[in-house]
């Protein structure tokens, strides 16, 4: 059998695996072979060459046309009257030109770190994608690939990482088209909302009465877990930091002299460096699990894992949910609880809403305004982050 246009292809029923000439090419050929979907086709250039057989895969039908294919064998044809075997060449473009996912992802990482939402989308991608397929090289990741992740995400009910671990390698693999490493991407037309519907959107659940903030202080007072997520839980109700702001805290943003924490911008979801005052009873805190992990970990709040990772936001809302307050709190809650009684109890502290807002690292990013928040007004905040740390103490019965 040969073959002489595309109508043949279309219509090609096999039984068995079959290779057949194509017609109009020398050393094109179509392998041919049945399946549960119908019939497969593949396009080789086959020649000899030092008295051996060789063969290139040129692509899959119909992604790749049978015209394509012998524009392709073609060029590969005029290489062999040259003298130069297409296979080395092609080999060595590729050890050129192709670069790993990992190789990818460090390199676009380095562009798109920029602020901590970008921060979080590549971590995610790292975590789901890049640590199952970082050997790959970029243009021989596929869709199978990427829909055997997501199906077993969407399994476990989270449908928000599948939304934030797509939005992400989406970003990475545009990345690599502008940079000339893939000329596209077929991943880039799946489509999620197709696929796994659209993640409901949730309020944070927290705790906004005195009374019941009280109770679950005390209860954190006695955890008996581990170290480091009874501190996380005992820490985060005075600097009410973002969870991701807090379970990536690093020894090396402390000031232990001046009585601060700085994060870098590029932790921050504003993009910007933020300064968080610290009172004398977080500066005990942070003392007491100094020894713990500060010789063996650039975090303070490592994993139990390993200490080169840090503990996951699960680890944290396990444990309050083990206090007996899963329904009414999750640790991100702490943020919501401050900015609700800080407001309520602004006659008491005498700060405006100004400076609770900055607390909370909610910044007029607009030029005009900006003019850093009258330089980020750091003496009332430290005024207003010590008396809402004295109130944290009163209920604790600390003072």
């Amino acid at each position: 059998m040969i073959i002489v246009n595309d109508k043949q292809l279309k219509t090609l029923i096999v039984k068995k695996r079959t290779y057949i000439k194509d017609a109009c090419t020398k050393n094109l050929y179509i392998e041919a072979k049945d399946s549960l979907k119908g019939t497969i086709i593949f396009f080789y250039f086959r020649y000899r060459l030092n008295k051996k057989i060789q063969s290139i895969k040129i692509g899959k039908y119909p992604t790749t046309t049978l015209s394509s294919a012998r524009e392709k064998a073609n060029i590969f044809n005029d290489m062999l009257a040259q003298k130069i075997d297409p296979k080395e060449q092609i080999q060595d473009k590729g050890v050129k030109k192709s670069k790993t996912v990992k190789e990818i992802f460090h390199e676009w990482s380095q562009v798109f770190y920029k602020n901590n939402t970008s921060y979080n989308l590549s971590k995610r991608l790292e975590t789901h994608i890049i640590s199952k397929y970082e050997d790959k090289h970029i243009n021989e990741l596929a869709k199978n690939d990427i829909l055997l992740v997501l199906d077993k995400l969407y399994v476990e009910g989270k449908l928000e990482t599948i939304k934030r671990v797509f939005l992400g390698l989406k970003k990475m693999l545009m990345y690599a088209i502008n940079k000339e490493y893939i000329e596209n991407s077929n991943i880039l037309t799946l489509d999620m909302k197709a696929l796994y519907g659209s993640p409901k959107k949730q309020n944070l659940r927290a705790i906004t009465k005195e009374e019941r903030f009280k109770e679950l202080l005390l209860a954190i007072e006695n955890y008996n877990g581990s170290i480091f997520t009874k501190v996380a839980l005992q820490i985060s109700p005075y600097l009410f930091l973002r969870s991701t702001n807090i379970r990536n805290l690093e020894w090396s943003e402390i000031d232990f002299k001046n009585l601060k924490i700085i994060i870098p911008a590029n932790k921050m979801k504003g993009g910007e460096d933020f300064i968080i005052p610290l009172s004398e009873s977080v500066i005990k805190l942070f003392e007491f699990i100094k020894p713990f992990s500060f010789h063996n970990s650039k975090y303070v709040f490592p994993s139990d894992i390993s200490k080169s990772k840090t503990m996951s936001e699960n680890t944290l809302n396990q444990a309050i949910k083990r206090l007996g307050f899963g329904d009414e709190m999750v640790f991100h809650g702490f943020r919501t609880t401050a900015s609700t009684l800080l407001y309520e109890f602004k006659n008491l502290h005498g700060q405006d809403s100004e400076v609770i807002e900055l607390c909370l690292d909610h910044r007029e990013r607009n030029n005009v305004k900006a003019t850093y928040n009258r330089s980020l007004r750091l003496n009332d905040r430290k005024l207003l982050m010590q008396w809402w740390s004295d109130y944290v103490d009163n209920l604790k019965g600390i003072i």
